[in-house]
């Protein structure tokens, strides 16, 4: 059974910006490349085995927060599992304040 994969705004953008300042600040396109595709077989792999992934103690309309890491980024989703979907709710790097980022996640 597989789930389908959604992605918020702030998650398109998250995703934008991250590779934007690799091109445009850091003048690298391979780390943008790399980062992208890299993103998406992460965000790929939540079709099959979401709850593989821990909790985080926060809800987004009533559904439990789970974080997802990968190389130096946290993916936050939700599971709907009537609607057998995953949503992405932010792509943020480590050492950014999630907790804070998170809650303003309407």
């Amino acid at each position: 059974m597989k789930y389908r994969i959604l992605q918020t705004p702030d998650a398109e953008n998250d995703v934008f910006q991250l590779a934007d300042y690799m091109v445009n600040t850091l003048k690298n396109h391979k780390a943008a490349n790399d980062f992208l595709n890299r993103y998406y077989q992460m965000a790929e792999s939540l079709e099959t085995f979401p709850f593989g992934y821990r909790g985080i103690s926060f809800e987004y309309k009533g559904y439990e927060i789970r974080l997802k890491p990968y190389d130096s980024y946290h993916i936050f989703f939700i599971v709907n599992t009537n609607e057998m979907t995953v949503t992405i709710l932010r792509v943020l790097k480590d050492r950014q304040d999630w907790k804070t980022l998170l809650l303003r996640t309407d």
